[in-house]
């Protein structure tokens, strides 16, 4: 998926959470990238629309889950997403 204006297809966001989560729950949540590190997990989600982003959000604090970062992903000239190091 690539990231867009809105209205140009989903845009691909960049979650960085507390704790390392498990495979099964990365699956649950519908993240298409992830990388544990010192504590902190960076997601990769496809997000279609606002409603879409809140509906993340809540299943993750629902789940107990604090989120310290959200932002649209990064790409670079070619298109390929960079992910921001856990500590930026």
């Amino acid at each position: 998926m690539t990231t867009g204006p809105q209205g140009a297809g989903p845009t691909t966001y960049e979650l960085l959470v507390r704790g390392e989560l498990s495979d099964d729950f990365i699956m649950d949540l519908g993240a298409r990238r992830f990388d544990p590190c010192r504590g902190k997990t960076t997601l990769l989600v496809d997000v279609i629309d606002q409603s879409h982003l809140h509906g993340v959000l809540g299943w993750l604090q629902d789940h107990n889950v604090d989120v310290e970062r959200v932002n649209p992903a990064l790409s670079d000239e070619k298109g390929s997403l960079i992910v921001r190091k856990t500590g930026a």
